[in-house]
């Protein structure tokens, strides 16, 4: 195996991200980058679509799992074990037991720790447990003695960039609002099938572009499968610069309510429609933010014919859920009626939109912002310099 790292110091780290959405893969890219110049050697371990954000450089090696066992990748984590201090996951708790077994000391980084039922016993385990802030994050860390025992909050690991302005069609700016983010990220999980995140985006895609005046474009971003299977040549997947880039020009954005959109409409400012759940975190973080106050505007299954309310969490857990969302989703793909009746929905909620800032930009105000740092700085501490069989638990 080549060494390119140059006899750079610091640790050895080996990233992964949970293949859940479009949130764990994007996290682990942004740690990714503010790791790179404190690391020895920097490398990532992981499959299908979170492979999409994952780059060389700033990693040195690029370890792709697509479609391995998990026999196969627990005898690729012990090969690659003695050249790693610590192996770091953005939430896939199970891949962190595999690499424990293989002989790596552990690292989690959880956006999710409001969310989760019971919090996973290789967290409580791990050398670090870095929980992003949230609502009710600090309490339940406080409340957990296992986890007070080896854990940091972190703010949200987004910058804060300037205010976007406020596009008004008397006074536009050159280049400024004169387009639409739709941001179709975290639809790829396991509870549904691809065909189903398709149907989905392709459902979005055609309201939110029936919903603009003549003239506006839409700029649409999302994985590279969801991309392919739209087949539109004007979909696009970007790294998360890109799109906090566009998101800044934008008049507004739709998104999916994943947390990374959230926290990247936060740091943009920029007004935002949440589009209908996709899964179960989705559905209870658009609730957070409008209970909350920080919800612009807000499209859901129940305005266009689905379940008046979901039972969350979900009793037969979020795979039953996620059925439920699709059966949506199908119902509507085979009803223009209904298809309409999203896209009056959609304009609707826009109109005036990109008049006035962005609610959610008041989250960094409650959380923070720059978390990255923290986060790093935490993980090159812990993982120090000397090979991981000599790093203690």
């Amino acid at each position: 195996m080549a060494d390119d790292t140059g006899g750079a110091t610091g640790p050895r780290l080996l990233l992964n991200a949970q293949p859940f959405g479009f949130g764990p893969p994007a996290a682990t890219a942004v740690l990714a980058h503010e790791l790179a110049p404190l690391c020895a050697e920097l490398a990532y371990f992981g499959g299908g679509h979170t492979l999409d954000l994952q780059h060389r450089p700033p990693y040195h090696a690029v370890y792709g799992t697509t479609g391995l066992s998990d026999g196969e990748r627990l005898a690729y984590l012990r090969e690659l074990a003695p050249r790693y201090n610590l192996f770091v996951t953005a939430m896939d708790f199970a891949e962190a037991e595999l690499a424990r077994r293989a002989g790596l000391n552990v690292a989690v980084y959880d956006a999710l720790t409001w969310f989760w039922p019971e919090i996973p016993a290789v967290a409580r385990d791990a050398a670090l447990y870095i929980a992003q802030d949230f609502f009710g994050v600090r309490e339940r860390i406080t409340a957990d003695a296992a986890l007070r025992r080896n854990a940091v909050i972190v703010p949200p690991i987004v910058p804060l960039l300037p205010s976007r302005q406020v596009w008004h069609p008397e006074h536009p700016e050159p280049d400024q609002g004169r387009h639409v983010l739709l941001n179709l990220g975290g639809l790829q999980n396991p509870y549904w099938q691809p065909s189903d995140a398709a149907g989905y985006a392709r459902l979005m895609l055609d309201a939110v572009r029936a919903a603009q005046p003549a003239g506006r474009p839409v700029v649409v971003t999302t994985s590279r499968a969801v991309a392919e299977a739209l087949g539109d040549p004007t979909v696009r997947t970007d790294d998360r610069d890109t799109v906090l880039d566009l998101m800044s020009g934008a008049a507004y954005a739709c998104m999916t309510p994943g947390l990374g959109n959230i926290y990247d409409a936060a740091a943009t400012g920029v007004p935002t429609l949440w589009l209908p759940s996709a899964n179960e975190t989705h559905l209870l973080q658009a609730r957070l933010l409008t209970e909350h106050g920080f919800c612009d505007a807000r499209v859901d299954w129940q305005d266009v014919g689905g379940p008046a309310d979901y039972d969350v969490p979900c009793p037969a857990g979020p795979e039953a859920l996620t059925k439920a969302m699709v059966r949506v989703v199908r119902q509507l793909s085979g009803d223009p009626g209904l298809r309409d009746r999203l896209a009056e929905h959609v304009a609707k909620s826009t109109a005036g939109l990109g008049l006035v800032p962005g609610r959610a930009r008041a989250l960094t105000e409650r959380f923070g912002h720059g978390g990255m740092r923290e986060a790093a700085a935490e993980l090159v501490r812990r993982a120090g310099d000397g090979p991981a069989d000599r790093l203690a638990v």
